[in-house]
């Protein structure tokens, strides 16, 4: 914090007295006898104390209007909060500065295997929120047989973000389907992960069979709880509570909340935070009383779509407030691709489809890493960044 004026001032006067010693005073009557030189050493005492103060006035003005005009940004204010982030895009799976997006090192995972191809966006990340421990999943499919599989894999790193540990299936492989969303709890103890559904059957007999999945796995002893439901679409957005209890996650465009202590093995028992807001995805707080969903409104032709994130209570699903609002007037509707909490619940990870990789802190948004090319295999949608803290 800078020192207050009356500070500054004080402590001048006090640098300049101290140059004032015995040896450069003279006697008291020589100097009534010498009025001239009287005048003149009165003067050159007073002539540091002036420069003093005139360095501490327009010292502290200059710092006031730089203060004033210095636009917000990483160098304007300090940004705490993890140190690390794990990223997975076009490049790969790079652990990365949190201040400033920058490349610190990267995850050296194993191959993809002979005969196989990594599905798009075939990695799956999820943080402690500590920005030191992460979790990997990694799809594949087979090319002969088009079976998918997904490993998981636990990483941590160092001080200075350079990989410590890189643990193989830290949980049994997952063959038959891909995987489409992992989340692990701040203590590291609680694995969660969604499978997308299998369509089985041939001609008008097509159904999912089963639908989409979703499974808890306690780490240190292996055991597993799964809920299923006959939805098509995808189980995303996963995210803890501090409580290790309470699972956030997006199903038929719609956020809800999870207990996995309640009985039930479907997502029958799981509960919609906000009724009727058709959500891209979620995040719960680690305090598990409120939930952050990002969805899109759409314009009425005069206005650009804007994608917005809202935060709802998950009690009764009142609307507290907005968090964060986008325009967008491209051909390809714009959306939230992610959203993630640190484990103290003050500070996130942001990312659209058309907006970058970003972190919000006291309302400040700093961007980190912005989108490569759009693929044209997707319609001139850019690649998706995924991250986690």
């Amino acid at each position: 914090m800078r020192p207050s004026l009356e500070d500054q001032l004080r402590d001048a006067f006090t640098a300049a007295a101290e140059q004032v010693g015995p040896e450069t005073l003279r006697p008291a009557e020589e100097a009534v006898r010498a009025k001239p030189g009287f005048l003149t050493r009165r003067f050159a005492l007073a002539v540091p104390l002036a420069a003093a103060l005139v360095v501490v006035v327009i010292g502290t003005v200059t710092a006031m209007v730089i203060g004033a005009t210095t636009p917000a940004g990483p160098a304007a204010y300090s940004l705490t909060g993890p140190p690390f982030l794990l990223v997975a895009d076009g490049d790969g799976v790079t652990v990365r500065e949190a201040r400033t997006g920058k490349v610190a090192s990267r995850v050296g995972l194993p191959p993809v295997p002979e005969g196989s191809f990594r599905e798009p966006g075939g990695y799956l990340l999820a943080g402690a929120g500590d920005g030191e421990t992460f979790y990997i999943a990694q799809s594949v499919t087979s090319r002969g047989t088009q079976v998918s599989s997904t490993r998981f894999y636990r990483a941590r790193v160092d001080e200075r973000g350079r990989p410590a540990e890189l643990v193989r299936d830290v949980i049994p492989q997952v063959i038959g389907t891909t995987a489409s969303s992992l989340s692990v709890t701040g203590d590291g103890t609680r694995l969660a992960y969604s499978l997308d559904g299998k369509v089985c059957g041939q001609g008008t007999t097509v159904r999912f069979c089963p639908g989409a999945q979703l499974t808890v796995v306690d780490l240190p002893t292996g055991t597993t709880r799964t809920w299923t439901t006959n939805a098509a679409a995808q189980i995303e957005s996963l995210s803890w509570a501090a409580d290790r209890r309470l699972l956030g996650l997006v199903v038929r465009s719609e956020a809800r909340v999870l207990d996995t202590t309640a009985p039930g093995a479907t997502l029958a028992i799981s509960r919609v935070v906000a009724p009727g807001e058709e959500a891209t995805t979620s995040a719960i707080s680690p305090d598990g009383r409120s939930m952050l969903i990002g969805h899109t409104q759409l314009s009425d032709g005069r206005q650009p779509h804007r994608y917005i994130i809202d935060e709802y209570s998950v009690t009764d699903g009142r609307k507290i407030r907005t968090l964060l609002s986008r325009g967008s007037d491209g051909d390809v509707m714009a959306r939230w691709d992610l959203i993630r909490y640190d484990g103290t619940g003050r500070h996130l990870l942001v990312a659209g489809n058309f907006d970058p990789l970003s972190r919000l802190d006291d309302g400040r948004v700093t961007s980190l890493i912005h989108h490569g090319s759009p693929d044209p295999k997707l319609l001139g949608s850019p690649p998706e960044i995924r991250a986690a803290w």
